[in-house]
């Protein structure tokens, strides 16, 4: 069996779990020679389960890795061995890294300035918003953006990537063919067309609670530094943060209010020795090889006085929009000394413009470029 096939059965076998497979590689030089190892040896390897050897044996008996190679190369999703010059870089440096992932689009050797942007799931329009803001920014200075395709912080974070022109690598925790969240499934083939969206399962996994953690140490190994935003005490973006940590990686937070839920896990990481940042002017300064790297305009940015072409009733409006907090048209009337109706009237063509939105209560935010 050559190298290839017989990685694709390690991963199929799903028996093996990554510090399993490290063990393996190091008694048996290759995933060739742990195929043809009798199972008594697999056995004595540390990590290894009874059932794996077993497991693995049957896979081969039924052809299933030859049919998950097929399946692969129909849906252009790409094989890539740890070891091959694609193979992200800072991915090698971690402890257990992974023999094979399942790539649709490219990765390049540019993602070694790459930076993870995660948090909650249930976020906040602050979060995503700043999220947005951040991810933008790195994007700009030709930053690849790692995170999680997950729902909140991380969608936000690879499309605000994307609206900038730059690079986004979503890491998922399931396989390729089948997507988690589902709804992100045409999002994912966005991202790949400029990116890529990585796996280290099978095709057909299901995204299920235990492959999250794992899939984790993904997103913070093929990262220099790991950014969390909003997060409770229970997100598995605390757990990015801490593999991050282990990692040698860097760990950025950043504070939220101190009544919120979401505000938690980006506090409790500050108070453990996390970078507090607000700009991502902080985040460059902790990463000596990010500081001088040339800003690119996003496309149809704005400039410090505004977009161009506004009315002057648009242009009051948008100097005291906040892009978090919400203010009414009430509230707007008194910061710009416009009637009501006039600022109702200039709010909607901003809504038209798309640049600004309104949330619930009929709180207006403003939408940055």
């Amino acid at each position: 069996m050559n190298e290839l096939d017989a990685r694709v059965a390690l991963t199929v076998a799903r028996k093996f779990t990554p510090l399993a497979l490290r063990n393996l590689f190091q008694r048996f030089g290759s995933a060739a020679g742990i195929v043809g190892a009798p199972k008594a040896e697999l056995s004595k390897v540390p990590k290894v389960n009874r059932e794996a050897s077993g497991a693995l044996a049957e896979v081969i008996r039924k052809g299933e890795h030859l049919r998950e190679m097929e399946s692969a190369d129909k849906a252009g999703v790409r094989l890539v061995m740890l070891g091959e010059p694609e193979y992200p870089q800072l991915l090698t440096r971690i402890e257990d890294p992974p023999p094979l992932l399942y790539v649709r689009g490219t990765l390049h050797a540019d993602d070694t300035l790459a930076l993870a942007v995660v948090g909650g799931r249930s976020a906040s329009y602050y979060g995503t918003a700043q999220a947005s803001r951040f991810a933008r920014d790195f994007a700009t200075r030709r930053v690849t953006v790692v995170s999680g395709l997950a729902r909140g912080i991380d969608t936000a974070a690879h499309r605000a990537a994307l609206e900038a022109g730059g690079r986004t690598i979503a890491v998922v925790g399931s396989g390729l063919l089948d997507i988690y969240p589902p709804e992100n499934d045409k999002f994912a083939l966005q991202i790949a067309e400029s990116g890529a969206v990585v796996s280290e399962f099978p095709l057909n996994t299901p995204g299920v609670a235990r492959n999250f953690p794992q899939r984790n140490r993904l997103i913070s190994g093929m990262s220099l530094g790991v950014l969390v935003v909003e997060a409770t005490l229970k997100s598995g973006s605390l757990i990015t943060a801490r593999l991050a940590g282990e990692q040698g990686r860097e760990v950025f937070a950043l504070p939220g209010k101190v009544d919120s839920d979401l505000s938690e896990g980006p506090h409790a990481l500050i108070r453990e020795g996390a970078h507090l940042v607000t700009e991502p002017a902080h985040v460059y300064d902790e990463l000596e090889m990010l500081k001088t790297l040339p800003q690119e305009a996003a496309p149809n940015s704005a400039s410090r006085n505004g977009p161009q072409g506004l009315t002057s009733t648009e242009g009051a409006l948008w100097n005291v929009l906040l892009p978090s907090d919400g203010l009414t048209p009430d509230e707007l009337a008194g910061k710009t000394s416009l009637p009501v109706a006039q600022v109702a009237a200039g709010l909607l063509t901003l809504e038209m413009k798309r640049l600004a939105k309104q949330l619930p209560g009929k709180r207006f935010v403003r939408l940055e470029l």
